[in-house]
């Protein structure tokens, strides 16, 4: 028997790990014929970055050893990879997965690598294995990579197929090892799930877009019989990882399904799905059942720029302004929290224009959750091509990836690097730092609540923009600030190093435990780490906005309390205005005011005492819900 390996290593998430869905798929579509069994073995999956001495030790003999490769993956890939062909130069290596580029580029750069798939692999590594049984030419093998005569050459390619009839790694029980391991009883297993593969839409800087073979549906009943077998292994986390979740009317009844489950066996916990553009109805339909058994981690309303420019260049169409300011009140009303992604680094933005975009996005009502998220120049994206990178000058820098919220004491030995567009022919990398540097302010002091209730209060009221007030804000924090500049800067330290290409962008504080933070989550918490000192320094700033210090002092008060806090005790203040009615009724043009009238609210108890548990549990699981800002209530 022939032994055949996989590896497909995850990041350990402060005490999760994702079990390794791609190459589970390709060994459960071979490993389900028997013309395979009856002369390979499968054996152990690798899916952690374990020390490669030790793995070296408990191999046995490979023959073949598949590889999916990620960004977070594919630097210990290869120096696995090569370690293996040094103490077993027989063994034949393939790699695969969406990091491996269209061309014979990793044969070109790594002697060690016999084979790559492009696309797809369950079919492919199928035939591999057969080509290998019956001593047929490999090059023959459609939608690979390969050696002929020592020189790198690239295979016919071939359509993806339909999906009708592919096995799947959770039904087969090829996970099962894994999660009954004892060595393993501390570790909590995360899953991801495909229901269908493709998207209809082309958006340059996504790898989704390279598929033209439309939408392919996975039939219901692997569907129902994945979800069951997390259900009943105690999966706490599930990932859906179709493109548009919600695109197809049966999504409903996915959805529906996903909640039985929990009924029933209380898992999983949480369902993340990226849901569908234009389908507002369904997609509202769907969230509301999954909220109301409180599986939902907030429902994205992506738009990733604001610009006709932009979206034009990307190849995206984002709903109108006023649909998205619709959707947002809709979900709000419902008692459901949503989340806008933004993309900074787009070629065709400028800063002025991704500032404004950004602004644009809290005009339209969303106030608590924007996500910028850096723009990756990922390979087999339209972006990554010779043509597109010169017509937009694009830039790139490469910074270790510090996966946000992975412990620190990963060993980065086996590092891989994420590419970050830093500059383009409309932004420079200057600029490119400034708008990164607003956008956190934004996303912490408005989105995670510190000044969100001034910027509200003074949109209503005074007709200040939001764009005015944030921005003069950053120009003052730069001039004139000494406590938030310091903190900023500290959060923000990676950045000139990392533009001078010597550096990584990363932050973590070990007050908040040993992970990594995303860039706005630190400036929160390490200003509500000094509460009282920012909130008085801040006041500078805001009181130049007002022209009735009773008002100003009743709002400030508000605004300070109702920040969540670790070891804070039942609380309770007098003020004289109805700031409760007022921002639940934030939406309404014609509460410009709010009424005058004492009132005694209380903030109940924290059940959180150290900083390190509020950072988890209040930022990490709880911003998306508003966890970050305490509910009041009149007594």
């Amino acid at each position: 028997m022939k032994n055949v390996y996989f590896v497909q290593p995850n990041n350990d998430l402060s005490g999760s790990l994702f079990l390794p869905y791609a190459v589970g798929t390709i060994a459960a579509y071979s490993f389900s014929r028997e013309e395979i069994n009856r002369e390979y073995r499968l054996c152990q999956f690798v899916f952690t970055k374990r020390k490669i001495e030790e793995l070296l030790e408990e191999i046995e003999k490979p023959y073949i050893i598949g590889f999916s490769n990620y960004m977070w993956s594919v630097q210990y890939n290869l120096d696995l990879a090569s370690a293996i062909k040094k103490k077993w130069p027989e063994c034949i290596i393939v790699f695969g997965g969406i990091q491996v580029t269209d061309d014979t580029e990793y044969l070109n750069k790594y002697p060690f690598i016999d084979l790559l798939i492009h696309g797809e692999g369950e079919e492919v590594f199928y035939d591999i294995l057969m080509a290998l049984s019956e001593g047929k030419e490999i090059e023959n093998v459609f939608n690979i990579s390969c050696r002929k005569n020592g020189v790198p050459i690239q295979t016919k390619k071939r359509d993806v197929c339909s999906l009708e009839g592919y096995p799947s790694p959770y039904i087969m029980g090829l996970f099962d090892y894994i999660v009954n391991d004892p060595k393993n009883k501390n570790i909590r297993f995360d899953a991801t799930i495909e229901t269908n593969r493709g998207c209809p839409y082309g958006c340059i800087y996504c790898c989704w877009s390279r598929n033209k073979s439309g939408i392919r549906q996975f039939s219901i009943e692997r569907i129902k019989g994945d979800l069951k077998w997390m259900a009943t292994h105690g999966i706490s986390y599930c990932v859906c990882c179709d493109s548009n979740f919600g695109i197809l009317e049966r999504d409903e009844f996915i959805a529906e399904y996903v909640v039985e489950l929990k009924k029933e066996y209380g898992y999983p916990e949480k369902f993340e799905t990226t849901a569908a553009k234009n389908k507002d109805d369904l997609i509202f339909k769907i969230n509301s059942k999954l909220e109301e058994a409180s599986l939902n981690r907030g429902i994205s309303l992506a738009v990733q720029s604001m610009s006709p420019e932009v979206l034009e260049i990307i190849g995206r169409k984002n709903m109108s302004i006023k649909n998205f300011s619709e959707q947002v009140e809709k979900y709000r009303k419902s008692g459901m929290y949503t989340h806008t992604d933004l993309i900074l680094g787009l070629p065709g933005e400028t800063l002025e224009s991704f500032c404004r975009g950004l602004f644009e996005v809290i005009e339209a009502g969303q106030h608590s959750n924007i996500n910028v998220h850096r723009c990756e120049f990922l390979p087999n994206t339209k972006m990554y091509s010779k043509s597109f990178v010169e017509k937009y000058k694009l830039k790139t820098i490469k910074s270790f990836l510090y996966q946000m919220h992975s412990s620190v004491d990963n060993d980065m030995k086996y590092a891989s690097h994420s590419e970050i567009v830093v500059e383009t022919s409309t932004m420079n990398m200057k600029e490119w730092r400034e708008a990164q540097r607003v956008s956190i302010c934004v996303q912490g002091l408005h989105g995670l609540g510190l000044l969100r209730f001034f910027a509200i209060y003074l949109r209503k009221a005074k007709d200040v923009p939001y764009y005015d007030f944030y921005m003069n804000l950053y120009k003052w924090i730069e001039t004139e600030s000494v406590v938030v500049k310091r903190i900023l800067d500290k959060v923000c330290a990676s950045f000139d190093v990392f533009l001078k290409g010597d550096g990584n962008l990363y932050f973590w504080d070990p007050r908040f435990g040993r992970v990594y933070w995303e860039f706005y989550e630190g400036l929160f918490l390490c200003c509500v780490a000094e509460l009282n000192d920012f909130y008085e320094e801040i006041k500078k700033y805001v009181y130049r906005y007002f022209d009735d210090e009773l008002l100003f002092e009743d709002l400030y008060l508000y605004q300070k309390s109702i920040i969540s806090l670790p070891a804070q005790p039942i609380k309770a203040f007098e003020i004289n205005f109805d700031w409760l009615s007022y921002f639940d009724n934030m939406y309404d043009p014609d509460y410009t005011l709010p009424i005058k009238k004492k009132l005694t609210l209380r903030i109940q108890e924290s059940s959180i005492d150290n900083w390190e548990e509020y950072a988890r549990v209040t930022v990490w699981y709880g911003k998306r819900i508003g966890k970050t800002v305490n509910k009041a209530e009149c007594i």
